[in-house]
């Protein structure tokens, strides 16, 4: 690749390794991005966040209840650089792949097992424009009851929910256990058993398949709690909140 410099002589761009021939240095080829190529890194970095858009793909069943989780308002999450920060708002995502952040739709080399169907999120970010940021996510995002809103058994089951376990409620508590509070740390077990034991009773008694659980509930409060610091371990019937000890150099 050449240009023209100030002066009117020609820049080329070269690569300190290798050479062409005998000691002439080889060129640097540089590809300028202007359009998605596939290379997934978008992929597996994070899966996307679905908008209203995206709803004909679930009715089509392009997307399955089960490929899907919500994360609440006020929920701790990591980036894929592993930085944690709060929701700022309750949206649906695509489930990532054993814990991590890869979508679940991703396959290395074969690339995007729903790349016809992938979501609008997915067909509007420009990963080669890195001014582009996605805005309007407040307005655009799906909501669950957006999803539900024929079901008012389970419009009912998550507002139920969310009045007992929500994360504000678990932020403010929490608080108070840094501060000595024994009942605060009573509460926590209460308010993580109630979604522990609800998520079994809501299946049996509504007939909803477990693997949806995730979009009506959210992710098990007990695998979130430890983005707070805290585990819980069980003693015979009893529930015991400890904190959780910090690698050293982490």
């Amino acid at each position: 690749m050449k240009e023209k410099d100030m002066e009117g002589g020609d820049i080329e761009f070269i690569t300190p390794q290798g050479f062409e021939e005998g000691d002439k240095p080889r060129k640097m080829n540089l590809n300028i991005k202007t359009s998605c190529t596939r290379c997934g890194t978008c992929c597996a970095n994070n899966s996307p966040v679905l908008l209203k858009d995206d709803l004909p793909l679930i009715i089509s069943g392009a997307l399955s209840y089960d490929s899907l989780y919500t994360i609440r308002e006020g929920e701790l999450m990591k980036s894929h650089d592993n930085e944690t920060f709060e929701a700022s708002m309750d949206f649906i995502k695509i489930k990532g792949k054993n814990g991590t952040a890869e979508c679940i739709f991703y396959y290395g080399e074969a690339g995007c097992k729903i790349y016809e169907n992938r979501p609008a999120q997915c067909r509007i970010f420009n990963c080669w424009s890195s001014h582009e940021e996605l805005t309007g996510l407040e307005a655009k995002r799906l909501l669950r009851k957006e999803l539900f809103d024929s079901a008012e058994v389970l419009l009912n089951i998550m507002d139920a929910h969310e009045k007992k376990c929500s994360y504000k409620k678990l932020t403010d508590v929490l608080e108070r256990v840094a501060q000595g509070s024994e009942d605060a740390a009573a509460e926590i077990i209460d308010m993580l058993a109630y979604d522990t034991y609800a998520r079994p009773f809501f299946q049996e008694k509504f007939n909803i398949p477990p693997n949806a659980m995730e979009l009506i509930l959210g992710r098990p409060m007990m695998d979130t709690i430890k983005e707070y610091g805290f585990k819980v371990e069980k003693n015979r019937d009893e529930y015991i909140l400890l904190p959780i000890e910090k690698q050293e150099g982490k």
